[in-house]
């Protein structure tokens, strides 16, 4: 693809850290995946591909003015369960007001990434979208697979359950059920989705309504046909299009504090096309951030003026 006189993440790139809106880091991690790697390139073709991403919102709303901070990539090691701490205290040093985008890297990274966000956020909830709940105490050979992820993120982070939303699951181990259950998790699965995406979604926003919110979103809720490249393809998940509208419905009451893309795998796409739907996702979930600060700050201006 030329990409010849194209700047990354759409020209939005610039300012600092403590300045920027939106915060971009990548973790080149794929030592949890069982199955397929590959996952660990993601950050860097998710980067070069940025440059062809316009900075305008699918409902044509500019995302001019948006600053972008890239802080490269973040070294977990070979090992998740020994070098998550040193990625989540990195991102955790991020400023709380700007939006921590991170790119996986297998689902094991988010156990860094939630981490950093409830030291960022103590009051965070997170909607894990994801064919897999990935909350086995034991899977596949160890406990830091990633059949495991969303369960040790919970551990070290000291996240309550309850402040989970799973949302696009599809594929369950039987303990997982009984934990979700056990812990007051709401589950909305792929079938859900399909049958009343409207419906669904709107359940998951009252959850959400008013609270910090972070994304993690597990390519592999995408059916294959959008999203071929990644560790475990699922028949039976959602559109890129319901994912976006699942996303935008659900969250339209609540702060986005972030957003981590995961189990991209470049090895296995086809044509890019599962790094352009973590793209369209990516750009979208910073359209809605940012429209909502801007017009949040609008209100604050007009009420500020009649005083």
């Amino acid at each position: 693809m030329n990409l010849d006189g194209l700047r990354p993440w759409g020209g939005l790139i610039g300012g600092s850290p403590e300045s920027a809106d939106v915060v971009v880091a990548g973790i080149p991690y794929d030592g949890s995946a069982v199955y397929r790697k590959g996952a660990a390139l993601a950050p860097q073709r998710i980067r070069s591909l940025s440059a062809a991403m316009p900075p305008v919102t699918e409902d044509g709303r500019l995302l001019t003015g948006l600053q972008v901070a890239d802080l490269g990539d973040l070294d977990a090691g070979l090992d998740i369960e020994t070098g998550w701490s040193k990625v989540a205290e990195q991102l955790g040093r991020v400023p709380a007001h700007t939006l921590l985008t991170v790119l996986g890297g297998d689902h094991c990274t988010a156990i860094a990434t939630l981490s950093a966000q409830v030291k960022r956020h103590p009051d965070v909830m997170v909607l894990w979208i994801d064919a897999h709940p990935d909350l086995c105490e034991f899977s596949r050979g160890g406990r830091w697979t990633c059949g495991c992820a969303l369960r040790r993120a919970l551990e070290v982070s000291g996240l309550d359950p309850a402040r989970v939303i799973i949302a696009g699951g599809r594929d369950y181990d039987p303990e997982e059920l009984e934990f979700i259950a056990a812990h007051g998790m709401l589950l909305v699965s792929a079938q859900e989705l399909a049958r009343d995406l409207t419906g669904s979604a709107k359940k998951i926003g009252v959850r959400l309504a008013g609270q910090k919110v972070h994304i993690s979103f597990d390519i592999d809720v995408l059916d294959p046909a959008f999203a071929p490249g990644t560790e475990i393809p699922s028949a039976g998940g959602v559109s890129t299009r319901q994912a976006l509208d699942l996303v935008r419905t659900a969250t339209e009451g609540a702060t986005l504090v972030g957003l981590d893309i995961v189990e991209v795998s470049p090895p296995f796409d086809s044509g890019d096309i599962t790094t352009f739907a973590a793209l369209k996702m990516i750009f979208e979930v910073w359209g809605m951030s940012w429209n909502a600060r801007r017009s949040a700050q609008h209100v604050s201006e007009q009420q500020h003026g009649k005083r």
